[in-house]
């Protein structure tokens, strides 16, 4: 099994804001990785590429505080990371929440 594909059963919900976040992360995670492999494999180096890289680790850097943020924000995520076990000066949930089952 891969480690990185989990499956889950389809009564799980996940919060649908989390789930785009994530997505958004893992593509700015896989264009900074790609591109490095890239550089690497044909033997690039230079200000111009170490600069675009700088800036794929910066917009991947931005996308995972923002997804770190939103879970530690998020009423549904906070009660999914907790186990239901949300203090009560924790965030209010609100009826415009939505979830996606998976």
């Amino acid at each position: 099994m891969d480690a990185y594909n989990l499956t889950f059963p389809s009564s799980y919900e996940f919060c649908s804001k989390y789930e785009e976040l994530l997505q958004v992360c893992q593509t700015a995670l896989d264009a900074w990785a790609n591109r490095r492999e890239e550089a690497h494999q044909l033997g690039l180096s230079g200000k111009e590429l170490g600069d675009e890289l700088v800036r794929l680790q910066a917009h991947f850097a931005k996308s995972y505080a923002i997804l770190r943020n939103h879970t530690h924000e998020c009423a549904f995520c906070l009660f999914v990371a907790t186990g239901g076990n949300i203090p009560v000066d924790g965030p209010a949930v609100t009826a415009s929440h939505q979830t996606q089952p998976v």
